[in-house]
């Protein structure tokens, strides 16, 4: 039997305090990650420390004594604050790891860099990676980032530029979409009358659209296209997989729908060699991040 002169362990204390708010041992264990027994057992212990029953065990919901919703009401403050104050520390533990940001437009962030995100943290666990997502080229040029990506020819502007993935740019379609306007995989588009295209809301010089694809690879433009705009690349891409009309897909990005049998590729393809997405830095002579850009370039 345990001596009322001892302190309670911190344990029966969150045993305790998880009983009573989700008025259950069983959700409580669940919450804590341990059995149901050994709660029980917690507050058991708790109990002969203080001297007296905290909780009513024959009730359903389990519900705290009088003497016990006292005590609760008088830790729950303290807990809370020792939680806060543990969470608090661990952020403070973790910026101790060496921070490696990386800016790069919100299309190539979001559906390049943001899949290989885990295994880039699994290959580096010590690394603390930060992603500056941005369609302000702008932002881009004065982002003070580790690593950034551009889209464009080689910028000439940094120590470190090398070029990743180079343009390549193809209509893609769901396959339900490809059946209902009768296409097939890999076929050269000819005519774009009333066919729907997806494209962002705002035309940007720096990436084709439907009227520029249509130039390069000397197709006749639609006169009267049927045009739907979103704002941002991954939402063009989400309506596309829903079947609402062909967008422009960029190789590299779109790889991974068109491999899981989301999209489909058409054609013709807009090829421009030496223009693309180009990873940058002015601190590859860095251990830590010149290791980073070897593996993002091996990956690619």
């Amino acid at each position: 039997m345990k001596q009322r002169n001892e302190p309670p362990t911190l344990n029966s204390l969150i045993a305790f305090d998880a009983t009573v708010k989700h008025g259950s041992m069983t959700l409580a264990a669940e919450e804590l990650g341990i059995s149901q027994p050994l709660v029980s057992q917690r507050i058991r212990a708790l109990e002969e420390v203080l001297g007296g029953v905290l909780v009513n065990r024959e009730h359903k919901p389990t519900s705290p004594t009088m003497a016990g919703m006292k005590y609760y009401n008088e830790i729950e403050k303290a807990l809370a604050t020792i939680q806060r104050a543990t969470d608090s520390a661990k952020t403070d533990f973790n910026d101790f790891r060496t921070k490696i940001s990386i800016s790069a437009y919100f299309g190539f962030a979001f559906h390049w860099l943001m899949p290989r995100l885990q295994r880039l943290q699994q290959a580096f666990p010590d690394y603390l990676f930060e992603i500056q997502p941005t369609n302000s080229l702008s932002d881009l040029l004065a982002s003070q980032a580790d690593i950034v990506f551009h889209y464009s020819s080689l910028a000439g502007k940094y120590e470190y530029e090398h070029m990743m993935i180079e343009e390549e740019v193809f209509p893609v379609c769901s396959p339900e979409l490809a059946d209902k306007l009768g296409l097939k995989a890999g076929q050269n588009l000819t005519d774009l009358s009333n066919i729907p295209l997806l494209h962002k809301d705002v035309d940007d010089p720096r990436w084709p659209n439907w009227k520029s694809w249509s130039k390069g690879v000397k197709l006749k433009p639609s006169t009267n296209p049927i045009v739907f705009r979103y704002n941002n690349f991954p939402l063009i891409v989400e309506a596309a997989v829903a079947g609402q009309g062909l967008c422009l897909g960029w190789k590299g990005l779109i790889t991974s729908f068109i491999e899981e049998g989301k999209l489909i590729p058409l054609g013709p393809s807009l090829t421009s060699p030496g223009r693309g997405y180009t990873i940058c830095s002015n601190y590859h002579s860095t251990f830590a991040i010149g290791n980073v850009i070897k593996w993002l370039v091996n990956d690619a």
